[in-house]
């Protein structure tokens, strides 16, 4: 019975082995992007992410001739570029999560993404990612704008691991591009400021003296 009993643990592991070594597996990668060089509207309501709801973070492709590819990390990836991108614009960006409670004057950004591999063709000698999707902006439940988008990476990679970096490419330059346009959309509720009193200054020029420091009393020496 033990014997049986390892005999069948055996067998276990050794196909989920070949379970896994039957696809290749791409974790997205980003790098750290500035805010769009662009001039950003001054939004007045905080604006939520909804992109867990939309872009699955496991998306897995089967090209012809190839094993199975899984891009991993996809929504996580595409909601902290646009956490990076949209913060100039609004007063509060940040990935919806569940339990969230949004407030009369929030925005909701609905953000739909699928993530492909292209093999080489005339673009380039290697494997790209390429992505395609659509964005909603809503607020109060209104749509305020959206668009379809496609983006693909450079053709140089190699099938497998390597795509990540390319999946990388596209959601980096795919959040930019949306952080554009939705970073220059008018602001329909505008909140009138309120005139701060005058600063006087003087320039200082030089180092400033150090501060002397107290004097111990006689009863402390």
């Amino acid at each position: 019975m033990a014997l049986r009993t390892s005999l069948a643990v055996v067998a276990a592991v050794f196909a989920a082995g070949c379970t896994v070594s039957q696809h290749h597996y791409a974790k997205i990668r980003t790098t750290r992007v500035p805010p769009p060089p662009v001039a950003m509207v001054q939004h007045t309501g905080r604006l939520w992410l909804d992109v867990e709801n939309q872009t699955p973070d496991r998306q897995c492709v089967k090209p012809e001739s190839e094993r199975r590819l899984c891009f991993a990390r996809v929504s996580e990836a595409l909601g902290e570029t646009l956490e990076r991108t949209l913060w100039p614009s609004f007063p509060g960006v940040r990935v919806k999560k569940k339990g969230d409670n949004l407030e009369p004057g929030d925005y909701v950004l609905l953000v739909e993404l699928t993530i492909d591999a292209v093999p080489a063709d005339a673009s380039g000698p290697g494997w790209s990612a390429a992505a395609r999707g659509s964005w909603r902006l809503v607020r109060d439940g209104i749509p305020v704008s959206g668009e379809t988008f496609a983006s693909r990476s450079r053709a140089e990679f190699a099938y497998g691991r390597a795509l990540g970096v390319g999946g990388g490419e596209v959601v980096n330059a795919i959040g930019v591009h949306i952080a554009s346009v939705v970073g220059q959309l008018p602001e329909s509720r505008p909140i009138a400021g309120v005139p701060l009193p005058a600063v006087k200054s003087e320039p200082q020029l030089g180092p400033v003296a150090p501060q002397e420091k107290p004097k111990l009393s006689a009863s402390r020496q």
